[in-house]
């Protein structure tokens, strides 16, 4: 993946998180961070809603050209393994 990915998330409270996603030894790794925050979280467990955003942005990509398909089959991977189920997000952090 040539360039990583970005989004920012509105909770319902009306507070705001940035998500990146970068493409890091074989893998993806999803980092979070707080409006207002110095530092970036590594650990953060992702929502449904950042999966759902996620595979969304790699699919499109890969329809374009600018993801392998190895990028689009480990995202699906990941996703489909910590994709929480239905009613069990994670409260905001």
């Amino acid at each position: 993946m040539r360039r990583d990915i970005n989004w920012t998330t509105k909770r319902d409270d009306g507070s705001r998180y940035d998500v990146r996603v970068t493409w890091f030894s074989g893998t993806f790794k999803l980092q979070f961070k707080e409006r207002g925050a110095d530092r970036w979280e590594y650990d953060r467990k992702p929502t449904r809603e950042d999966w759902e955003t996620f595979l969304d942005s790699i699919e499109r990509r890969y329809q374009r050209k600018t993801a392998t398909l190895k990028e689009l089959e480990e995202a699906r991977r990941m996703a489909a393994a910590g994709m929480p189920a239905d009613g069990e997000d994670q409260p905001p952090a």
